[in-house]
Protein backbone atom coordinates (compact mmCIF):
# COMPACT_ATOMS: atom_id res chain seq x y z
CA UNK A 1 0.00 0.00 0.00
CA UNK A 2 1.46 3.19 -0.98
CA UNK A 3 1.95 5.96 1.77
CA UNK A 4 -0.90 8.40 -0.39
CA UNK A 5 -3.46 5.74 0.05
CA UNK A 6 -2.33 5.36 3.70
CA UNK A 7 -3.45 8.83 3.69
CA UNK A 8 -6.65 8.95 2.18
CA UNK A 9 -7.79 6.33 4.35
CA UNK A 10 -6.21 7.64 7.82
CA UNK A 11 -8.25 10.89 6.86
CA UNK A 12 -11.57 8.52 5.53
CA UNK A 13 -11.30 6.74 9.26
CA UNK A 14 -10.85 10.26 10.99
CA UNK A 15 -14.13 11.63 9.45
CA UNK A 16 -16.00 8.71 9.82
CA UNK A 17 -15.05 8.67 13.28
CA UNK A 18 -15.84 12.05 13.89
CA UNK A 19 -19.38 12.42 11.98
CA UNK A 20 -20.64 8.74 13.41
CA UNK A 21 -19.39 10.67 17.48
CA UNK A 22 -21.80 13.95 15.75
CA UNK A 23 -24.42 11.60 14.96
CA UNK A 24 -24.49 9.60 18.36
CA UNK A 25 -24.77 12.92 21.05
CA UNK A 26 -27.24 14.32 18.68
CA UNK A 27 -29.01 11.38 18.32
CA UNK A 28 -28.30 9.92 21.96
CA UNK A 29 -27.43 6.58 20.33
CA UNK A 30 -24.09 4.07 21.15
CA UNK A 31 -20.93 4.65 19.10
CA UNK A 32 -21.70 1.20 17.76
CA UNK A 33 -24.98 2.35 16.76
CA UNK A 34 -24.25 5.67 15.25
CA UNK A 35 -21.49 3.69 13.59
CA UNK A 36 -23.66 1.38 12.21
CA UNK A 37 -26.23 4.10 10.99
CA UNK A 38 -23.65 6.05 9.27
CA UNK A 39 -22.60 2.72 7.32
CA UNK A 40 -25.60 1.73 6.08
CA UNK A 41 -25.74 5.25 3.90
CA UNK A 42 -24.98 6.29 0.76
CA UNK A 43 -23.17 8.84 2.22
CA UNK A 44 -20.59 6.68 3.67
CA UNK A 45 -19.99 4.69 0.58
CA UNK A 46 -19.06 8.04 -1.35
CA UNK A 47 -17.16 9.13 1.54
CA UNK A 48 -15.03 5.43 1.06
CA UNK A 49 -14.81 6.39 -2.58
CA UNK A 50 -11.59 8.54 -2.90
CA UNK A 51 -12.15 9.44 -6.20
CA UNK A 52 -15.19 11.52 -4.31
CA UNK A 53 -12.52 13.44 -2.22
CA UNK A 54 -15.41 13.56 0.43
CA UNK A 55 -12.68 12.50 2.75
CA UNK A 56 -11.28 16.56 2.62
CA UNK A 57 -14.42 17.98 3.59
CA UNK A 58 -15.59 18.73 6.94
CA UNK A 59 -17.51 16.37 9.84
CA UNK A 60 -19.99 19.29 9.47
CA UNK A 61 -20.19 18.76 5.30
CA UNK A 62 -20.47 15.08 5.89
CA UNK A 63 -22.91 15.08 8.36
CA UNK A 64 -24.96 17.41 6.09
CA UNK A 65 -25.16 15.58 3.36
CA UNK A 66 -26.00 12.47 5.83
CA UNK A 67 -28.96 14.33 7.10
CA UNK A 68 -30.10 15.00 3.46
CA UNK A 69 -29.61 11.44 2.90
CA UNK A 70 -31.70 10.47 5.78
CA UNK A 71 -34.47 13.13 4.69
CA UNK A 72 -34.89 11.38 1.38
CA UNK A 73 -33.82 15.01 0.23
CA UNK A 74 -31.14 14.38 -2.51
CA UNK A 75 -31.70 17.66 -4.24
CA UNK A 76 -29.82 18.63 -1.17
CA UNK A 77 -27.74 15.36 -1.28
CA UNK A 78 -26.12 16.45 -4.95
CA UNK A 79 -25.94 19.87 -3.90
CA UNK A 80 -23.86 19.75 -0.91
Amino acid sequence: MTDEKKSVELCQDILATRVAQMIARRNGLTPTEAIKTLMSTQTYGLLLDPESYLYLESAEYVLDMYDAERRGDWDRWTEV
